[in-house]
C-alpha cells in the first residue's frame, strides 16, 4: 500500500510539471525558438539563413497571425535584417520596414533598374534560393548590392536578406537597349554610379564633363552632397552652382525638385534642349541621391506631356 502511494505522488508531481507549472516557466515568444548556436551578424550568409528559419519556426510554434503580427513590428527589425513574409497568394502581408507594401502582389514589385525582381522571388520553392539585386541602404545612404534568401514553407513565402557594397567597373554592367528609354536611363545613371564607386568622384566628374561621354541624347548631372555641380557636359557653367537655383526655361524651379530626389530615385518631367536633336523637347529626367551625391540623366520626346513613365 505504501508503494502505491508512493507511485500516486511521483505521477502527481510529473502532471504538474507537465501543466501548470510549464505554463508558468515558458520563455516568451522569440525566445523559445532562437538557438543558442545562431550564426553571428559577421558571417552574413548563414545568420540570414538563420534568421529566416527563426521566422518558420515562429509561425509553426504560434500560428499565421502571430508570425505575421510580429513581423509587421519596428521590434523585429535586428540591424539590417528584416522578415518578410508573402502568403499563398503572393500578397505581401509582412514587411516592418516598407509597411507600404502590404498587400502588394509581389510579382508587381521591380527593382530600381525595372528589373523583375518580386517575380524572382515569387519563384522560391521549398528548397530556398538567393536573389541578388542593386538596392538603396538607408543605413549607408548607398546603393548596394542586397542578397536576399526567400524560402517557402505551407505556401507562405518567408525572406530576408543583407548588404554588400557595390562598385563594379562600368563596363562589366549589363547593356540595356536605347529601344526601352526608362530603362536605359536607369542603367546609364547607375553606371555613373558605379564609376563614382570604381574610380572616386573626380575622375567621374573629369569623365562626365568630357562632351566625349555624351551618348545621344543622354549626359550625366551631378552634384556634391551640398547640391554644388561637378558634372554637367552641357552647361559648364553649371559647375560651382546650386542645383536648387537652376531654373526651368519657363522660370519654374526645376532644379530644386531635381534636388528632391532620395535614394529610391524621382522622375521629372520638363522642356529642355535635346542636344540631339537641337531642338527644345520634353525631358523625363531620373535623379538618385548615392552617397550623398546626386546623379541624374534623362530621355527627351517630341511630344510635350505631363505623363511621367512608369517602369512596367
Amino acid at each position: 500500500m505504501r508503494n502505491f502511494f508512493f507511485l500516486l505522488l511521483v505521477v502527481g508531481l510529473a502532471a504538474f510539471s507537465l501543466t501548470g507549472c510549464d505554463r508558468a516557466m515558458r520563455k516568451p515568444m522569440m525566445e523559445s525558438i532562437t538557438s543558442t548556436e545562431t550564426p553571428a551578424p559577421d558571417d552574413p550568409e548563414a545568420f540570414t539563413i538563420a534568421f529566416v528559419q527563426s521566422a518558420i519556426d515562429l509561425y509553426k510554434i504560434e500560428g499565421r497571425e502571430a508570425a505575421v503580427a510580429y513581423y509587421n513590428k519596428p521590434a523585429s527589425v535586428s540591424g539590417q535584417w528584416h522578415v518578410f513574409i508573402i502568403d499563398d497568394n503572393d500578397l505581401m502581408v509582412s514587411h516592418a520596414t516598407l509597411p507600404v507594401l502590404i498587400g502588394r502582389d509581389i510579382k508587381d514589385i521591380v527593382g530600381i533598374d525595372g528589373s523583375g525582381l518580386g517575380v524572382k522571388i515569387a519563384k522560391s520553392t521549398e528548397e530556398g534560393h538567393w536573389v541578388d539585386y542593386v538596392a538603396h541602404n538607408s543605413e549607408a545612404n548607398k546603393l548596394q548590392l542586397k542578397r536576399t534568401w526567400a524560402i517557402r514553407y505551407d505556401g507562405y513565402i518567408f525572406g530576408s536578406g543583407y548588404y554588400q557594397p557595390w562598385g563594379p567597373d562600368p563596363a562589366t554592367l549589363p547593356t540595356v537597349s536605347k529601344d526601352d528609354p526608362v530603362r536605359f536611363t536607369i542603367a546609364f545613371v547607375q553606371e555613373a554610379i558605379a564609376r563614382y564607386e570604381f574610380e572616386g568622384v573626380e575622375a567621374t566628374a573629369a569623365y562626365y564633363n568630357d562632351p566625349a561621354n555624351i551618348d545621344g541624347q543622354w549626359y550625366i548631372l551631378m552634384t556634391d552632397e551640398n547640391d554644388i555641380y561637378v558634372a554637367h557636359p552641357l552647361r559648364p557653367a553649371f559647375i560651382g552652382k546650386d542645383i536648387k537655383d537652376i531654373p526651368g526655361l519657363d522660370g519654374t524651379p526645376i532644379g530644386a525638385e531635381i534636388a528632391m530626389a532620395t535614394g529610391a530615385g524621382l522622375w521629372i518631367a520638363y522642356n529642355w534642349p535635346n542636344p540631339e536633336s537641337g531642338e527644345i523637347e520634353r525631358k523625363h529626367t531620373w535623379a538618385i541621391r548615392h552617397d550623398g551625391y546626386l546623379f541624374g540623366s534623362g530621355y527627351y520626346e517630341s511630344v510635350v506631356g505631363d505623363a511621367t513613365p512608369e517602369v512596367n
